[in-house]
């Protein structure tokens, strides 16, 4: 082989208004909370670390390391869901995917695959991961409902990288012995055709709009660009060890990392010319782009650091340092969550004037949200008073509604309201009250 095991290595109560109310029944079941989230909400770029065997995660609104997640052995490919929440990751020496919730910035499963794995792609869809195993010449196709392999498909010898078509009706994976791109269609898990390409490939991508795959052919400095309509191949000659490669949204700058001149080289799609090369670090790995296209990070390999650079002025910033030995990069975008109150059934007394058990309930995708508060108003905007959500994500209150507030109103009902926070999204409920 000849990059030595794997290309891609190269190398309580609330306080209330007027009293405090139990949020549950004593000896009530307790549904299990939402885990805490770590992360905030924004944009995250994910470096595997050969060197350090971890993960490490940048925030790109401010350049700096906010965390490192320890992984399981030998960690080269990376790929985030569309929702930026959940992260695969290949371990090379265990032979395994970590898989990682990017909100508590934790490992949440691994997922045994074939030998010395590489890159890891997920499909447009997002229910499947495809596994590249270099030592087995296979990809695994992983079930991402049940982080389970279903299937094993014999590719080329020593693949590398996988990337899927926009319709995820194909993938693509590089075999860098064979000097080949096995073209794989998913509805059968089957190899479907193989693509002569030029020496040891690695990096590849699909174009958006699926008519074609560029690939780094590392081992003689080119670019084998394949029309997927019938497989033809066109050449760039770019020199030096062209290896990772990404592109813009719309498809028409393709970005290529080059180890041998440490260059990120830009090329015009239509015209399959480089038209700007920008300096990156020592060795430049993988490459990958912010969601809104602005930036590139570069893995940077002999330095230890991952490279930023700005795509519209082809400038580079100050390197992030993350580690001895940064391959794979990664990036998502983690949004707040959505949330959902539940109003029930209050009770109105008349002599004395007052409201008792006004309840609500918040959960975010099903699971109880403990530690928020939530306002109680009148259906004219009156508050009433505020409670905690316990572990249950119930809050409840009684009150003494101020003297200006109506029966009439009251007999309206009531709004729960939760006004958000970093992590959550605000919602709000119209809660009964009963007259006693």
């Amino acid at each position: 082989m000849p990059l030595s095991n794997g290309a891609l290595r190269s190398v309580g109560c609330a306080v209330v208004v007027a009293g405090c109310a139990t949020a549950g029944l004593a000896g009530a079941q307790v549904a299990s909370a939402a885990a805490p989230p770590k992360t905030p909400p924004g944009t995250y770029a994910y470096i595997t670390d050969l060197g350090g065997n971890d993960m490490k995660v940048i925030n790109t609104a401010t350049n700096t390391v906010t965390a490192t997640i320890p992984l399981s052995g030998g960690p080269i490919g990376v790929a985030v869901t569309a929702d930026g929440r959940q992260v695969y990751a290949t371990n090379s020496f265990a032979n395994t995917v970590s898989v990682i919730d990017a909100t508590t910035e934790t490992v949440t499963g691994s997922i045994t695959v074939g030998n010395d794995p590489q890159a890891v792609a997920l499909s447009p869809d997002g229910k499947q991961a495809f596994v590249a195993n270099d030592g087995s010449g296979t990809v695994s196709v992983i079930s991402t409902a049940t982080q389970a392999v279903t299937g094993t498909i014999t590719v080329g010898a020593h693949p590398e990288a996988v990337a899927f078509s926009p319709d995820g009706s194909h993938a693509y994976v590089s075999n860098t012995v064979s000097n080949t791109v096995s073209v794989i269609s998913t509805s059968s898990d089957t190899v479907t055709a193989t693509v002569n390409t030029g020496a040891t490939p690695l990096g590849l991508v699909v174009t958006p709009d699926g008519s074609h795959v560029w690939v780094a052919d590392v081992g003689n400095g080119t670019i084998s660009v394949i029309a997927t309509a019938d497989n033809s191949v066109s050449t760039i000659n770019t020199g030096g060890s062209p290896y990772g490669v990404t592109e813009s949204s719309d498809g028409k700058t393709i970005y290529v990392t080059d180890r041998e001149t440490n260059l990120l080289e830009v090329i015009n799609a239509a015209t399959q010319t480089v038209t700007a090369s920008v300096a990156t670090g020592q060795a430049p790995e993988q490459v990958a782009l912010t969601p809104d296209g602005s930036h590139a990070y570069i893995a940077d390999l002999n330095d230890g650091a991952v490279s930023v650079i700005d795509v519209t002025t082809q400038t580079a910033g100050p390197p992030i340092v993350v580690g001895n030995g940064p391959l794979g990069v990664a990036i998502g975008t983690i949004v707040q969550n959505a949330t959902t109150l539940t109003a029930g059934t209050g009770h109105l007394s008349l002599l004395p004037l007052g409201v008792t058990g006004l309840n609500a309930t918040l959960t975010s995708n099903g699971s109880p949200v403990p530690g928020e508060t939530i306002t109680f108003t009148a259906t004219d905007g009156t508050r009433l008073c505020s409670a905690v959500t316990n572990a249950s994500g119930r809050a409840a209150c009684n009150a003494v509604p101020p003297i200006l507030t109506t029966v009439g109103v009251l007999l309206g009902g009531y709004q729960a309201t939760f006004a958000g926070d970093t992590y959550y999204k605000p919602s709000s409920a119209h809660g009964a009250l009963a007259l006693l």
